[in-house]
């Protein structure tokens, strides 16, 4: 390495270091038991993110999720065109004393463009779409959970 990359990569380095790019002080384990009354997708999903061998400090409670499919627009032959998938899951939080920490319905809506080819395609995109929205939900509570998990 010459002395000019090697210099390059000290700036650089000591740029990053300075700006705020440090590894987390306080890294604690973020582990939970969820409960939920029936054994619905977003339960079994976000059970996969935790680790279940490892000691659980919060208990996520989770409803049942309600999935809603609404007409946006029409073609000029009145048939539909697209439309809005939303997902809303109601979840609660306690901690190990089991103090509610956070109670909430979570919400999701994606806009999606009808195939008009086949009706299979439409509801395997309809189907897709909905664990996408999962997902996002799943992403949005863990980001929460981290936050409580810090104070």
């Amino acid at each position: 390495m010459s002395k000019t990359n090697f210099s390059i990569l000290i700036l650089t380095t000591l740029l990053l270091s300075s700006c705020g790019f440090h590894t987390p002080i306080k890294n604690t384990p973020l582990n939970a038991v969820v409960v939920s009354a029936n054994a619905n997708e977003f339960a079994q999903e976000l059970q996969t993110r935790f680790n279940q061998e490892a000691m659980q400090n919060l208990t996520i409670q989770i409803g049942s999720e309600a999935q809603k499919q609404q007409t946006s627009s029409y073609t000029s032959s009145n048939s539909v065109n697209s439309y809005t998938l939303s997902l809303s899951v109601p979840v609660k939080v306690f901690n190990v004393d089991q103090k509610l920490l956070l109670s909430q319905d979570l919400t999701a809506s994606l806009h999606l463009n009808k195939i008009t080819s086949s009706t299979q395609a439409d509801r395997l995109q309809i189907e897709e779409s909905y664990t996408q929205l999962r997902n996002t939900l799943i992403k949005k509570l863990i980001r929460r959970l981290s936050k409580l998990n810090e104070n």
